[in-house]
C-alpha cells in the first residue's frame, strides 16, 4: 500500500472518533514488530522517529529501510520526523520519504513559533507531506531533549486561537498536563481545557507523553478529541528488557530479539485496542 500522508490520516481519525498510535521505532526490528501487529489488526499506524536517530547518524537508512517496509504493507502507514527543531533537517527527512514531519518550534516566541510552522507547511506542500506544530512545553525527556518542569507549561485556550489565526498546521500538539517520559505519579490531565480547546474547531490534537497513562486514561483522550497519541519510552523500555533477560537466560542473538519483538507486539496490540485503531485500514484482512 503507497504510503499515506499524515494530514489525511489524522483528519479521518478525528473525524471518526479513534486515534492513531505513534510508535517511536529505534530499529528496524522494532518497526518490524508494529508492522506486523498493526496489519493483524488491519489498524492505520504512524512509525516516527526522534533526534537521537539522526543524531546516531541513522536517519536516512532508517527511512530507506522503514519505506521498503511500510510500502509492502497491506495498511496506511505513515513514517513521520518527531520533535524537529531545524529546517535543514525536515528538508532531508522529506528528501528521503517522510511523510509526517513535526516542527517543534514551542520554546519560542508565538509569533516564531507561527512563522516557522508556515515555512515548514510551504516545504511540505509539494511532496503532500503532513506538518505537525506544537503550542506549550511539554515537560520531560524525549531522545536527549530535555525539558524541566520549570520550562514546561500547559497551553491556554487564547494562545491556539491567536496561533490558528495565524497559521493551521495538519496537526496540533497540546501540553495538557502530560510528560514524556515514565510518570513518578499520575499526571494531572487537564480535561476541561482539552474541551476548551476543542470548542475552537483546532485541526487534529496530538498527545504526547502517552508512556504510562492509565486505559480509562487513554480511552477518555480519545473520547476527548485527540486524534494522534505518541508512545515511545514504552516501547523502547519493553524492548530492552525483554532482550536483555532472554540473554542472560542463553538466547542466542535472533532469539533474543524475537524476544524484544514479542514485548512490542503486545504493546501495539493493547494501545491499537484502547484507541479504537483496530480495523480502520482498508482492504483485505490479512491472507485474504
Amino acid at each position: 500500500m503507497t504510503m499515506q500522508s499524515l494530514a489525511p490520516m489524522l483528519r479521518h481519525a478525528a473525524e471518526n472518533g479513534y486515534a492513531v498510535p505513534q510508535f517511536n521505532v529505534d530499529t528496524l526490528d522494532i518497526a518490524q514488530a508494529v508492522l506486523e501487529t498493526a496489519t493483524e489488526m488491519r489498524a492505520p499506524v504512524i512509525l516516527a522517529l526522534g533526534q537521537a536517530v539522526d543524531r546516531a547518524g541513522r536517519l536516512e537508512p532508517m527511512i530507506a529501510g522503514l519505506r521498503v517496509m511500510a510500502e509492502a504493507a497491506p495498511i496506511p502507514v505513515c513514517l513521520h520526523l518527531d520533535h524537529s527543531e531545524s529546517l535543514p533537517q525536515i528538508g532531508r527527512a522529506l528528501r528521503a520519504g517522510c511523510t509526517g514531519l513535526m516542527i517543534d518550534a514551542s520554546a519560542r516566541p508565538l509569533e516564531e513559533n507561527i512563522a516557522a510552522t508556515r515555512t515548514v507547511l510551504e516545504l511540505c506542500a509539494e511532496a503532500d507531506a503532513g506538518v505537525e506544530a506544537e503550542l506549550g512545553r511539554i515537560a520531560g525527556v524525549e531522545d536527549d531533549l530535555v525539558v524541566s518542569e520549570d520550562e514546561a507549561g500547559k497551553v491556554d485556550a487564547a494562545t491556539v486561537a491567536q496561533f490558528l489565526d495565524g497559521v493551521r498546521p495538519d496537526a496540533l500538539a497540546v501540553a495538557v498536563g502530560t510528560a514524556h517520559g515514565f510518570y513518578d505519579a499520575p499526571p494531572e490531565i487537564d480535561f476541561d481545557l482539552i474541551a476548551e480547546l476543542a470548542s475552537l474547531s483546532p485541526p487534529p490534537l496530538v498527545l504526547h507523553g502517552g508512556t504510562g497513562l492509565e486505559d480509562e486514561v487513554l480511552t477518555r483522550c480519545v473520547d476527548a478529541g485527540f486524534a494522534k497519541m505518541n508512545f515511545a519510552t514504552e516501547l523502547r523500555g519493553g524492548y530492552l528488557s525483554a532482550v536483555a533477560a532472554a540473554g542472560q537466560d542463553g538466547a542466542n542473538i535472533f532469539d533474543a530479539l524475537a524476544s524484544g519483538q514479542d514485548a512490542i507486539r503486545r504493546i501495539v496490540k493493547t494501545k491499537l485496542r484502547l484507541l479504537r485503531t483496530a480495523d480502520r485500514a482498508q482492504g483485505p484482512r490479512p491472507g485474504e
